[in-house]
């Protein structure tokens, strides 16, 4: 049987019932288990996490500390090798091979997902983080549904299932996750207030001259929403 590493350790709790299933010629071993939830701390330590496309999350503590997860690039690859691959076969009428495609893409994605929230919850867990915030899940679907520029990539990349990925492994490790209204997490500057839009990839605010990535400068507003502004030095000292 293959497992990969979050299956191995779910199977430490308490196991459940045991449903077997045949799907594509392949047997697939489906297991209830119960696990317990660890106790929050309570320690105010928040963490903000941003999704997107070209990179698929940036994480940034309290204090600026910053990750960034997963290879958007790689997504967009595989995602038009396997379009390609449908497209060839929709040309030959070959209708079972087509969905055994998709199939195979959406497992591909998924597992991509399971690896990026357990990354990301492992970091909050590393550095004591209580409460991990993201963009509310109503503005992830209208993002997907209104971008132009990425529509026809965003039906295969589910912001909404890596969100809730994160939220059920984070609960799991005693961490809360809240959900913000994102407005000008894009725009606003974290050091002065200052809205400016980014170009490509930078952003620099005219103001302050401060300047980051402009998907780490998302994950810092998210996790500063109701905060007050966090001090130039600790941003720039903590960017990798």
């Amino acid at each position: 049987m293959l497992l990969a590493d979050y299956q191995k350790q779910q199977l430490n709790n308490k196991l459940g019932s045991l449903r077997i299933s045949k799907k594509s010629s392949k047997w697939i071993a489906q297991i209830a288990v119960e696990a317990a939830e660890k106790q929050n701390n309570n320690n105010q330590n928040v963490m903000g996490v941003d999704l997107g496309l070209k990179v698929p999350a940036v994480a940034v503590t309290k204090n600026g500390k910053t990750k960034f997860f997963g290879n958007g690039r790689q997504n967009k690859y595989i995602r038009r090798k396997y379009k390609g691959l449908r497209q060839k076969l929709g040309k030959t009428k070959k209708l079972k091979k087509i969905k055994q495609i998709s199939n195979k893409e959406q497992r591909w994605m998924k597992d991509q997902d399971h690896k990026i929230s357990r990354q990301i919850v492992n970091f909050a867990v590393e550095n004591n983080v209580s409460v991990i915030r993201m963009e509310k899940l109503t503005n992830i679907r209208n993002t997907a549904r209104t971008s132009r520029k990425n529509e026809k990539n965003l039906h295969t990349w589910s912001f909404y299932r890596l969100a809730k990925y994160i939220e059920y492994k984070g609960n799991l490790e005693g961490i809360k996750v809240k959900y913000v209204n994102p407005q000008y997490t894009s725009q606003r500057c974290p050091c002065c207030g200052e809205m400016n839009k980014g170009r490509d990839r930078k952003y620099l605010c005219k103001a302050c001259r401060f300047s980051t990535h402009r998907d780490r400068l998302g994950a810092i507003n998210i996790q500063l929403l109701y905060n007050i502004y966090i001090s130039n030095e600790i941003i720039r000292d903590n960017e990798n």
